[in-house]
């Protein structure tokens, strides 16, 4: 697993590519937490260049949510067809802003 960070229109994108999974997933959690502590309490999560996700991933991408709704901000998934199976197996995306572009999930940050 590899992670970009950068920042598209002074929102943190934490992009991800190869497989995620319980060994790795950690580096994604702490991803996320690095950014709230520096105040940024609206994250895209980009998924879209994974080729495996497990149940663990899930867990971590839920507290994320959490964390950042509690400071009142979002976290919106840019994903695969893998990753909308994923979710949609799971039921999640009823609770995760889903979309196939880092645009699509800047503007649904924006509108919050």
């Amino acid at each position: 697993m590899e992670i970009v960070k950068k920042a598209v229109a002074r929102i943190p994108v934490i992009e991800i590519h190869g497989q995620i999974d319980l060994s790795n997933c950690h580096m994604l959690h702490d991803e996320i937490n690095a950014e709230v502590d520096k105040g940024n309490y609206r994250l895209i999560v980009d998924l879209k260049k994974i080729s495996y996700i497990d149940s663990s991933c899930l867990g971590i991408l839920l507290g994320g949510l959490e964390l950042v709704r509690q400071r009142g901000g979002g976290l919106a998934i840019v994903g695969n067809p893998l990753v909308d199976r994923v979710l949609t197996l799971t039921g999640l995306t009823r609770i995760f802003p889903f979309h196939s572009s880092v645009q699509e999930a800047l503007v649904d940050l924006a509108a919050e």
